[in-house]
């Protein structure tokens, strides 16, 4: 028999590695997962292979979690659109607690149930969180997430606008944009002469073509009596496509894509200056504005200065003779024209504020919505409680069908929506924590397990 002094600080019984070294591997696989990981413990002299750090992840042990006063709930996804899962945070300690592997009610509520003494449950808008939360912790206040009350207002708006398609090309095509230089001889040649269609303006009108005969088959069907579900599943489209064509006014055009803005823009000024003296060299000029402070790459000016050659700018006005003609403002999507009418009114082009003043103007139901819509996130900012009964009032007699559904899902919820003009807590931090969650699942991609994901998730470096 071999007699020996065991050091359990050192190596644990019938350990093949010491503490020490279990302990850096364990660190290092929840930093990086396993495959990266591994490739890190080699090259820092530590060999060891991805399954090795895994089952190390496996058996580490997780710190004993306090049963939190305040709870934050959201869900994630571990395939957007499929499956989801639930994340659970202490909103106090600002970490997380819990992962569950759906989001149903019955799990949540069993879980509450595990964890008597929460006082606050901190939510989005879910039903299914919101029936857990009564089953599992009764007595618990549930406050409604403050963002997803924005959220849910934003997308109210929109849906007044989505019936609105024909006033917003309307007021777009009074509003004019910024003058745009052409060629006499080229629209001379334009107006005689039709120019035939690119492949992609083909495949553009292809493709209006057949959204506005599915669009006229819908009307023709509603107007027959035939019910959203059937309609839906007569033309194969989904309800909510339906829906949106039924309460249209008119066709729904596609919006085009709002034009980026460039980070040369600050120094478009000089770029001009320089181009009309006669520099067009794009490398000297992205020197020149290196020494004055522009920290962006030389492709970046390479592109700009193509579009002064595109859109006919400085260059070709010193060469050939032009008339100048205006442009038609592009008619925003329903989505844009919602963030025009609710966003900062600083922050918008100067077309985009005359498009806004002019829709105001010849269309009441949307003076009407930004006025709801401001006035309620000034409620929700500043968590004035007492106005947001007669806030409901004026939304339901508005005269906006929109409006009165949206008042009448919070009624559904009152008591969660006044709590979070009451309390303090949101799932804002929440939010980061799912952001984190999918930083960690996206590195251990293929071998993201739930049981791996929940360790690295809890686990506190």
């Amino acid at each position: 028999m071999t007699f020996c002094e065991r050091l359990p600080a050192v190596v644990a019984r019938y350990a093949r590695k010491t503490a020490r070294l279990t302990e850096a591997l364990q660190l290092i696989g929840f930093a990086l997962g396993g495959k990266a990981g591994a490739r890190l413990a080699v090259q820092l002299g530590m060999t060891v292979t991805a399954d090795t750090l895994l089952r190390r992840l496996r058996q580490a042990a997780l710190t004993e979690q306090q049963t939190p006063r305040i709870l934050g709930v959201d869900d994630w996804a571990f395939r957007r659109g499929r499956r989801y899962g639930t994340i659970l945070v202490d909103l106090e300690r600002r970490r997380p607690v819990d992962l569950l592997p759906d989001r149903e009610a019955e799990t949540l509520a069993a879980w509450l149930k595990a964890h008597p003494g929460i006082e606050i449950i901190s939510r989005d808008r879910a039903c299914a969180y919101a029936d857990g939360a009564h089953a599992g912790a009764p007595n618990a206040i549930q406050v409604a997430d403050r963002w997803h009350l924005l959220k849910n207002m934003g997308d109210t708006v929109q849906r007044v606008l989505d019936r609105k398609h024909a006033v917003l090309r309307q007021v777009a095509k009074s509003i004019t944009a910024a003058p745009v230089v052409v060629d006499n001889e080229t629209a001379c040649a334009s107006s005689e002469s039709a120019t035939p269609l690119t492949l992609p303006e083909q495949a553009k009108q292809q493709s209006r073509a057949r959204r506005l005969a599915r669009y006229n088959d819908v009307v023709m069907l509603w107007q027959q009596g035939v019910s959203l579900r059937a309609v839906a599943r007569e033309l194969h489209l989904s309800r909510t496509t339906v829906k949106r064509y039924v309460r249209a006014e008119s066709f729904p055009e596609k919006a085009g894509h709002a034009p980026r803005r460039s980070i040369v823009d600050p120094f478009g000024e000089y770029l001009a200056t320089r181009w009309n003296e006669g520099c067009h060299n794009a490398t000297v000029l992205w020197r020149e504005l290196k020494e004055r402070g522009f920290g962006g790459p030389y492709n970046a000016v390479c592109r700009y200065l193509a579009r002064w050659w595109r859109d006919n700018l400085p260059l070709r006005l010193q060469r050939r003779k032009r008339t100048t003609t205006v442009t038609t403002f592009k008619t925003p999507s329903a989505r844009r024209t919602m963030w025009l009418l609710v966003g900062d009114a600083a922050q918008h082009q100067p077309d985009e504020q005359a498009f806004v003043t002019k829709l105001l103007a010849e269309c009441p139901e949307a003076k009407t919505v930004q006025s709801l819509a401001q006035e309620f996130a000034q409620i929700i900012r500043e968590r004035k409680v007492d106005a947001f009964d007669e806030w409901m009032t004026q939304a339901v007699t508005s005269g906006l069908a929109e409006m009165r559904g949206f008042v009448t899902g919070l009624q559904r919820d009152l008591a969660a929506v006044k709590a979070a003009l009451t309390y303090e807590w949101s799932n804002g931090q929440v939010e980061g924590q799912v952001n984190r969650l999918k930083l960690l699942k996206r590195q251990m991609y293929g071998r993201a397990n739930f049981d791996l994901l929940k360790q690295q998730v809890l686990h506190a470096i």
